[in-house]
Parts: structure tokens; C-alpha cells; sequence
């Protein structure tokens, strides 16, 4: 039900993902301003390490850990808003001098990203977190001596802008998830961007949904263009969607996946000037379409339909 879809031979459509998370992230470090400093970045984690902590997080409990207790099969999304303790991170430019990033900026990306993750516990107790842009991901899941379900993973996704490696760390007591969450972006250098990390602790409380409410992602994307020079967009419908969210991204001044429309059929035209302009440009235009259930729940499988002439 979750797995992505490829188009057919009518179509120009890579079999990837640009990583939203990255992309939603450099717009945010774009917008800041603040004055260059001397102090490093948050560190990200690695296998050996102990997940750092800002000063002001909530304590992830330390006892001894027992098999989970968290049974499948079941389904969850972290409910927003979500309760931020601290929001930290900074972006290193290519001379090595350091700009803290403001911490609303980062409270408000990174809140756009985790309200999209879709946690789904199999019948063998096996959690995997989906999210746009990447593979499932397979948590590590221990139940703690108070009750609590430790959830922990970390997942790298690499992409023509670069890497950026994520950490999550969570503990799941009755229907409150208190967490950490790092990323760390090192760039391609292919592409002028800055090297970027941030690190953030909140609690908040988790949404159950069925299976039903989670729709199937579109297929067999396509496109055309119009008489006018437009880009009319067409996929097949997933299962259980209701409607479908459709981002447009232009390499060569956006930065991130823009919202075009929320559509309830399965096409939409684009015949704005950036599109009618910039999809005879050698980069083209890319497209992402994916799907939303009954409930709002998106699928974060969609589809990626590049446009060029």
C-alpha cells in the first residue's frame, strides 16, 4: 500500500525522491539572517555515540529495557502542535564561519515535516516510520520498566543535493511521545549550499488511525503540454484518496517542494508563467503528487514527474 509508483513509457519520471526534508530545511536556513559566529555545529550522531541532548529537553527514561509492548497491528502520527523544549542548529558556509539559525524557523520546519511521519506497527510488532522522500525505515522498539516504548532510528538519504542524516529517539508512554530529533545536511557539490545541522526535543501526543484512512499513492504519472505552453499533470488514482496534493519545484530559484494545489481529481494544469518559462529550460520543472485519505492522512509515497522539453 505504500510502496511508490513509477510511470509508464508516455512519461519523463525518475525513480527517486528529492528528499523534502532537506529541501524544507534549506529554505528555513535560507530566510536566516543572524551574524556569522565562531561555534561549531550540533554534532550529529553515529553509531558509537550517546544521542545528544539540548540542556532543556525533557529526560528520556534510562531503566532497563524488556521486549516492546507496543502490539500491532496499529498505525500513528505525531500530532501537532508539537511541544517544543529547544530547537538548536546552525549552517556552516564554505569558509567555515558559522550562522546560528533562529529557533521559530526551525520549529516551524521541522513541524511541517514530522506531522507527516507514519509510524505502522506490523503483526510481528516491527515498526516502520515512513516519511516523503525516503525508504521505511525499521525502528528499534524496547518497552521500558515504567511502561514506556522506547522507539529509536536513524536513516540516511541520499540525494543529487547531498546527504543528510536523521535521528530520532523516542520514548511512547500511554499516547505521549517525548522525543529528540537531529538532522545533518552535508551538500553535494554539485549545488551551492551550505553544510547544516539541528537538534530538537519536544513531546506531544500520538494519533491512532486505521489502516483505511492511510490511501494508496497515485501511479503512473505523466504529463503534456498545453496549447499555451502550460504543463497539464495527470496520474492514476490511489486507493482510499480522497484528494491529492500537488508541489512543484524549480532548481533554479526554489529551494524546497512549493504547494501548488489540493486537487480531488487525478490531473491538474499548471500554466503559470514560471511553468511555461522554465520547463523549456535545460533543469525542467519536477512535480510531486501525493495522496490524502478521508481523515487528511498523506500517504508520504508519492510520485515524482520531471517536465522538460
Amino acid at each position: 500500500m505504500l510502496t511508490r509508483n513509477v510511470g509508464d513509457g508516455r512519461c519523463v519520471m525518475h525513480c527517486f525522491f528529492l528528499p523534502l526534508t532537506m529541501l524544507l530545511l534549506l529554505q528555513a536556513f535560507a530566510s536566516c539572517s543572524t551574524d556569522a559566529h565562531t561555534t561549531s555545529l550540533p554534532s550529529a550522531p553515529t553509531a558509537s555515540q550517546t544521542q545528544p541532548v539540548p540542556t532543556s529537553a525533557p529526560p528520556v527514561p534510562t531503566s532497563t529495557l524488556q521486549p516492546s509492548a507496543l502490539h500491532g497491528p496499529t498505525n500513528f502520527l505525531l500530532a501537532t502542535p508539537l511541544n517544543f523544549s529547544s530547537a538548536d542548529g546552525a549552517t556552516k558556509d564554505n569558509n567555515g564561519a558559522i550562522t546560528p539559525l533562529a529557533a521559530n524557523a526551525i520549529k516551524t520546519e521541522i513541524t511541517g515535516e514530522l506531522k507527516r511521519l507514519l509510524f505502522v506497527v506490523d503483526n510481528s510488532d516491527l515498526v516502520k516510520v515512513y516519511s516523503p522522500g525516503a525508504s521505511p525505515i525499521t525502528a528499534q522498539v524496547a518497552l521500558h520498566t515504567d511502561g514506556g516504548t522506547a522507539i529509536d532510528y536513524t536513516q540516511v538519504v541520499n540525494s543529487e543535493a547531498g546527504s543528510v542524516t536523521i535521528t530520532f529517539n523516542g520514548v511512547l508512554l500511554k499516547d505521549q511521545m517525548t522525543a529528540t530529533y537531529q538532522q545533518q545536511y552535508a551538500p553535494s557539490i554539485l549545488i551551492n549550499a551550505s553544510e547544516s545541522a539541528v537538534v530538537v526535543a519536544f513531546t506531544t501526543q500520538v494519533r491512532w488511525i486505521e489502516a483505511k484512512q492511510i490511501p494508496a499513492a497515485p501511479g503512473h504519472g505523466q504529463y503534456q503540454r498545453t496549447s499555451n505552453g502550460g504543463v497539464a499533470l495527470s496520474w492514476s488514482a490511489g486507493q482510499n484518496a480522497t484528494a491529492y496534493n500537488v508541489y512543484r519545484l524549480i532548481s533554479d530559484h526554489d529551494q524546497q517542494f512549493q504547494l501548488l494545489a489540493t486537487v480531488k481529481n487525478t490531473s491538474y494544469i499548471d500554466d503559470s508563467a514560471e511553468a511555461i518559462h522554465d520547463v523549456n529550460l535545460t533543469k525542467g520543472i519536477t512535480y510531486a503528487i501525493f495522496s490524502l485519505g478521508p481523515t487528511g492522512v498523506e500517504n508520504p509515497g508519492g510520485i515524482i514527474i520531471a517536465a522538460s522539453q
